[in-house]
C-alpha cells in the first residue's frame, strides 16, 4: 500500500506550518499538485496579503506598520530566516526576536510558544522595495518549514518500516512523495 504526501512551499494564506499543511493536503485532495491553478491561488493570496500591508502603512499616521500577524510560528526557523535574509539579528527572549537591515526595524513578539509572532515595522524609507522585501522573507520561511518538515519526515521513515517509492520535486518546488507503508 503507498500514501501519497505533498509538502507545498507556499501556503495558501498565512498560519505557518499549519497552515503549510492544511494547504498541501487541499492542494493533493482537489487534484491540482504542481499545477498552475493551485500557484496562482497561492501567489493570489500573498498580492493581496502584500496590498492589505501596504494599506494599513498608508493609514498610520507615523510611518509605523501597526502589529501585523505574521505566518511565523517557529523561533528557530524564524530566526535562521531572518538571518538568511540579511537583517541583524538580536535575540530578546523565546518570544521576542529584532531583525534590523538599514533603518527599517521589524520587532517580533509574541505571547507563548505556542502563538504566532506579530510584527511591528519602522524606518520604513521606500515602501515598495520593503513589502517586496518582506514577501521574499515570508516565502523563505515557508521554504525553511517545508524543508525543516522534509528532513524530520525522512528521518521518521528511516526508524520505521516505511520507505520512499518515488520522489518528484514539481516546478514549484512542492514534493511529492509516495510512501510505502
Amino acid at each position: 500500500m503507498s500514501l501519497l504526501l505533498v509538502l507545498a512551499p507556499l501556503a495558501l494564506g498565512g498560519g505557518g506550518a499549519a497552515a503549510l499543511t492544511a494547504a498541501s493536503a487541499a492542494v493533493a485532495a482537489a487534484g491540482l499538485v504542481g499545477s498552475k491553478i493551485a500557484l496562482g491561488v497561492a501567489a493570489e493570496a500573498n498580492l493581496r496579503h502584500l496590498a492589505y500591508l501596504k494599506e494599513l502603512y498608508a493609514q498610520s499616521q507615523n510611518g509605523i506598520l501597526p502589529p501585523i500577524e505574521t505566518i511565523y510560528s517557529d523561533y528557530a526557523l524564524l530566526h535562521k530566516t531572518l538571518t538568511e535574509h540579511g537583517l541583524q539579528v538580536s535575540e530578546i527572549s523565546d518570544n521576542r526576536i529584532s531583525g534590523q537591515s538599514g533603518n527599517i526595524v521589524i520587532n517580533y513578539t509574541r505571547q507563548t510558544s505556542d502563538d504566532v509572532f506579530w510584527a511591528t515595522v519602522s524606518g520604513i524609507q521606500n515602501e515598495d522595495e520593503f513589502f517586496a522585501d518582506f514577501g521574499s522573507c515570508e516565502n523563505e520561511y515557508r521554504q525553511n518549514v517545508q524543508t525543516n518538515t522534509y528532513n524530520a519526515l525522512i528521518e521518521n521513515l528511516q526508524n520505521s518500516n516505511m520507505s520512499i517509492e518515488s520522489e518528484t520535486v514539481l516546478e514549484d518546488n512542492t514534493i511529492l512523495l509516495t510512501i510505502n507503508i
